[in-house]
């Protein structure tokens, strides 16, 4: 098993829920193929370097994954069919310092999809209190005052 990175771009005129059920089946080509999902990273509507099929934009997700080589043929294949898919490109991390950055990329991919889940519990709001639009008026001369008398 070799580790791999796929960069698909999906069509931006699909819905939220159209895009996600998108990538769960592009997921799916790779888990049926003998592969194990290793990360994801949606990295979500970005500006396309030029137009393609006439879409300015594009929704991109990053599939870190670990699948037998002979896999990727069928797997790409799958790919081109797809209809929903503007561009994917597999890449192949197998010398040692490639997987050294392969684990980096993983790693981080990691964390970015813990921190979200970590920002969107809802925080417990306290009532209002009230606040106070003067501030206590200070006096400096009465110091100075004591300071005279003292001497």
């Amino acid at each position: 098993m070799r580790n791999y990175e796929n960069l698909v771009i999906v069509k931006p005129t699909l819905t939220a829920e159209e895009i996600q059920a998108s990538v769960k089946a592009i997921e799916e080509v790779i888990t049926s193929n003998g592969g194990e999902i290793i990360a994801t990273s949606p990295m979500g509507m970005r500006k396309l370097a030029y137009p393609i099929e006439k879409n300015e934009r594009g929704f991109y997700h990053v599939i870190y994954s670990s699948i037998a080589p002979s896999a990727i043929t069928e797997i790409e294949r799958r790919f081109r069919i797809n209809e929903e898919l503007l561009r994917f490109v597999t890449i192949k991390y197998d010398t040692n310092r490639e997987i050294a950055a392969f684990n980096g990329m993983v790693e981080k991919a990691k964390k970015a999809a813990e921190a979200p889940a970590k920002v969107e519990t809802p925080a417990v709001e306290e009532a209002p209190t009230e606040v106070q639009t003067e501030a206590p008026a200070v006096e400096t001369a009465a110091p100075a005052a004591t300071e005279a008398a003292a001497e």
